[in-house]
């Protein structure tokens, strides 16, 4: 039986679709198949308790009632009550004063506990004492400086930005050093005083370090923390470690025009030419990629993924582009995998009937690793294409780059998340992005590896709670930071 040209046409070309449909499913299923788990072996680890839990809280809440804000106006002094605060600190944790003499520059603080092995580099937990300010405090169930102990919480501004991580780290380095065990490494906590409002203690510690000639092996400060996993669609809740954080930008825009009386109004005004402007910047983002910490994220979470999710994200090569869309589509997922930008403040006419000669806004931007201000600044002057319109920074260049990104095939990182899978078993661990800025990043000049995690399981509604209304700290989840800390310690 002779078959028709048209016939035999079609049956080639069924077979060719059948042939590639058939290959691209076995390249995806290889694929998949090549992306073993990353998940630390889970072990069977003895996690000391907390001595004294109860005292533990106590301090935490003595802290907590010391209101150590951090104001933008300098003229507003902190002295007298970060000097309470440091009182305290000397007569809670009596062992570390006594024996280690914590070194106070200002009113940031530098803690060393010297290690048996001088030939290893030491390692640097930091944290801050200073907090920001509450905006109305009548809103809060409890008084937001009053460490009060109420419902299996401990409620006050700092218990979880960032006071928590610097009495937990205390209470660990004072529990480890009863025992008489001294670290192979030495071990360093260094406390900025003013985190929120830049760093500059920060970078005095550095300082301090760099005077010594102290490079360390890695830091570790606060960041990221244990999310649900149905935040990121998994059942385990997931420990996020920041190894890596954005870089702030401030950027002006300003529109020039003729002013003059409003009751005859140009065709353009400098408000049109600059809603125009910004408009034009909202439909033409910044691209949006898929490396770095988010390549590293999905790298870790991709295997533990549903088979759909799984096969995506082992085949980002075909998948990418839907993959993209869909994050996009959530700020918290589209800063992620971009640098994000956001108008926030807005200036023009002085009065109601006056045209405005000049018409500005300042967009604050939070810019990805890899992205530079420079690049920043032509991606605007091309997307806005008008003379009229002016781009200038006025937040300085020289620290608007992104953080370098942190190796997650480290000494320190190993031991980082497989103590996270010891004290946490039931948690998944995946390198993310830290989208705020945290003074770790000043210690860049001392160390190759900066980590960002902080032991402490959080809900949804707490992460609203940090800067937030109502911040709380459960006292189970802080003595389990503080055993996570001890355990982490007796690694070193």
């Amino acid at each position: 039986m002779k078959i028709p040209p048209h016939l035999r046409l079609f049956l080639l070309a069924s077979f060719v679709l059948l042939f590639a449909f058939a290959t691209l499913a076995a390249v995806l299923t290889w694929n998949t198949l090549q992306q073993p788990s990353r998940q630390p072996a889970a072990s069977k680890a003895v996690i000391a308790p907390v001595l004294d839990p109860e005292q533990a809280l106590r301090r935490l809440s003595q802290a907590l009632s010391v209101p150590t804000i951090s104001w933008q106006d300098p003229a507003i002094d902190t002295k007298q009550t970060f000097d309470k605060l440091h009182q305290q600190l000397e007569q809670g944790f009596p062992e570390i004063y006594k024996q280690l003499k914590p070194e106070r520059i200002g009113q940031n603080l530098l803690i060393r506990w010297p290690g048996t092995d001088a030939k290893l580099k030491p390692v640097l937990f930091a944290a801050h004492l200073d907090v920001v300010p509450v905006e109305n405090r009548n809103s809060w169930q409890k008084p937001p400086f009053s460490g009060a102990r109420s419902g299996g919480f401990v409620w006050g501004r700092g218990s979880l930005d960032d006071k928590n991580s610097a009495m937990a780290l205390l209470e660990a380095l004072e529990t480890r050093i009863k025992t008489g065990r001294l670290p192979k490494r030495s071990i360093y906590l260094a406390f900025g005083a003013d985190e929120e409002i830049g760093g500059k203690g920060a970078q005095s510690l550095v300082r301090r370090l760099k005077s010594q000639k102290v490079k360390l092996a890695a830091v570790l400060d606060e960041g990221m923390v244990i999310v649900p996993g149905s935040m990121i669609g998994l059942n385990p809740p997931v420990a996020l470690i920041g190894i890596a954080e954005k870089g702030y930008l401030t950027l002006e825009i300003k529109a020039e025009q003729l002013g003059g009386h409003a009751s005859m109004p140009p065709q353009e005004t400098a408000v049109d030419i600059l809603g125009t402007a910004l408009q034009r910047l909202r439909n033409q983002p910044l691209p949006a990629r898929i490396e770095g910490p988010a390549a590293e994220l999905f790298n870790w979470l991709g295997p533990e993924m549903p088979t759909l999710r799984r096969v995506a994200l082992a085949n980002r090569w075909l998948a990418e582009p839907l993959l993209l869309s869909q994050l996009a589509a959530k700020p918290s997922t589209n800063a992620l995998i971009r640098t994000s930008f956001a108008p926030t403040m807005l200036s023009a006419s002085p009065k109601e009937n006056v045209l405005a000669s000049q018409a500005k806004s300042v967009i604050n931007l939070r810019v990805l690793p890899g992205d530079t201000p420079e690049m920043i600044q032509e991606h605007f002057k091309r997307v806005i294409n008008d003379d009229r319109v002016k781009v200038r920074a006025i937040s300085p260049l020289a620290t608007a780059k992104a953080s370098r990104v942190s190796r997650t095939d480290s000494e320190f990182f190993k031991l980082l998340s497989g103590s996270v899978k010891e004290v946490f078993p039931q948690v998944l661990i995946a390198p993310n992005l830290v989208l705020a800025a945290t003074d770790s990043r000043h210690y860049e000049p001392i160390t190759e590896d900066i980590y960002r995690f902080q032991p402490l399981f959080l809900s949804e509604k707490d992460l609203d709670r940090i800067h937030g209304r109502n911040e709380r700290i459960s006292e189970s989840g802080y003595l389990r930071m503080i055993q996570y800390y001890q355990h982490l310690m007796g690694k070193m």
